[in-house]
């Protein structure tokens, strides 16, 4: 039918869109100047049909799949490399939208978050040392400086059924309170439970803000960056 034809068409063209920006974010993160993206990017334009032609193979083979197609390949943990959490909830919405179960835990209000990316009815924890208690209802709010009770929330969520999708917003607010090396302890911790319990762990990261050091660390032991 025309409209399913449509509609594959969009979702093929919103996937490959998807791929060159991050390809950018990727590059411009890791110090790059304008002159060499604009070579890298040239370069990369000229060889995009090999590209194609590879990925036609795989269908041919019945080799991909997709998950490729949305870089989301295996379970486990993404960092999604953006200065602003937007499309780390795009990708958590997707996992939703597959039948996972879902727990935010953002810097922003909870309801604010799931009203603006229409999440839905899902779990949350508000990151925040301020909010007053009697006036969170029934959003859950954790001390940001204590990472041990909040990856004990985190992993009694996992717990609770597997198939899970787990997004986090403010990394970097995290790394400013406690230091890189217990949040990067922590995320450890995390993503072993995530792998174990066949779940999906989405953080949003702005690499500008860290270290360069500091987001090689992150990334080497994650399964992937979006």
């Amino acid at each position: 039918m025309a409209s399913d034809r449509k509609r594959t068409y969009l979702e093929a063209l919103e996937a490959g869109m998807k791929f060159v920006w991050n390809d950018v974010i990727k590059m411009a993160s890791r110090g790059y100047s304008s002159t060499e993206l604009g070579v890298m990017a040239k370069t990369r334009l000229a060889t995009i049909h090999r590209d194609v032609e590879a990925m036609a193979a795989k269908l041919d083979e019945g080799g991909a799949s997709t998950e490729e197609a949305g870089q989301i390949s295996a379970r486990g943990s993404y960092l999604v490399n953006e200065e602003k959490a937007d499309a780390v909830y795009g990708h958590f919405r997707n996992l939703l939208e597959a039948g996972a179960r879902g727990l935010a835990i953002t810097r922003t209000h909870p309801a604010d978050v799931a009203k603006r990316f229409q999440f839905g009815d899902v779990e949350a924890i508000w990151l925040s040392r301020t909010a007053d208690k009697s006036k969170a209802g029934d959003v859950a709010i954790a001390d940001p400086t204590n990472l041990v009770a909040l990856a004990g929330a985190v992993i009694a969520f996992l717990e609770a059924g597997g198939n899970a999708a787990v997004v986090l917003e403010g990394l970097e607010y995290l790394v400013s309170l406690n230091g890189f090396g217990s949040v990067l302890r922590f995320l450890q911790t995390l993503n072993e439970k995530v792998v174990v319990k066949d779940s999906y762990l989405l953080i949003a990261a702005n690499a500008d803000a860290l270290k360069e050091q500091e987001y090689k660390l992150l990334a080497k032991g994650m399964a992937g960056e979006l």
